[in-house]
């Protein structure tokens, strides 16, 4: 190996050891669930992780300015929750920190609307277990996740759904004028990931291409 082979090599090593860990607060009643999930997150994977197992030891967890957590594992099934009403609470307690709906028996249509109350995503306790950091990285780094099959359903619901609402015509419009998703999220008051998906569903019904395609058809067709 040449001498610059190697200073290539440990310039990227002192890169990883530099690497910030991300801090996920796993909020989740079950104790061999929590505990297997933080054995599994360890400091060598680069992770730092907090427990909580209600929704009050989640509340105390953030309350501190110090709690500069990533992300947010929530389980929407533990002692206190209430709901959408609760996502919101701790979606809005979380400062910085992306929360993401955790569970293994949501309803679809749950996770659409913590997503539009500012969930970043959902991840299911029948994800394979070793693409969970990457999973966490991924949302960490300032993505958004939602499993395939639940996008999916999504797609068909809107295709079963029929005419366009007040709201998807909004939309249309705001594309139409060159607006990104970014911008729409926040006149809107939904999410990114919200518009995403709802721009998905409207190439569905609209039997769109893309962006350009579906303000086009749009036009054509009178709903802008």
């Amino acid at each position: 190996m040449t001498n610059s082979e190697n200073g290539s090599m440990d310039r990227q090593a002192n890169l990883a050891s530099d690497a910030q860990p991300i801090k996920v607060l796993i909020a989740d009643d079950h104790k061999m669930i929590s505990e297997a999930l933080k054995a599994l997150l360890s400091p060598d994977e680069g992770f730092v992780v907090q427990l909580a197992a209600s929704l009050s030891e989640t509340l105390d967890a953030l309350r501190p300015k110090s709690a500069d957590f990533d992300v947010i594992l929530l389980d929407v099934s533990m002692p206190g929750m209430q709901g959408l009403r609760s996502v919101k609470h701790v979606v809005e307690s979380a400062r910085n920190a992306s929360v993401v709906v955790f569970s293994g028996t949501t309803e679809a249509d749950f996770v659409w609307q913590a997503i539009e109350l500012g969930a970043k995503g959902y991840i299911s306790k029948d994800q394979p277990l070793r693409s969970l950091p990457a999973t966490l990285r991924l949302i960490a780094d300032g993505h958004e996740f939602v499993p395939i099959n639940l996008t999916r359903q999504k797609r068909n619901e809107a295709d079963d759904a029929g005419a366009l609402t007040s709201r998807d015509r909004l939309i249309l419009k705001s594309v139409s004028e060159g607006k990104t998703n970014k911008e729409i999220a926040v006149e809107l008051g939904l999410t990114e990931l919200a518009i995403k998906m709802k721009m998905r569903g409207l190439y569905g019904r609209l039997n769109a291409r893309n962006r350009a395609h579906a303000v086009i058809i749009a036009t054509q067709q009178g709903i802008i």
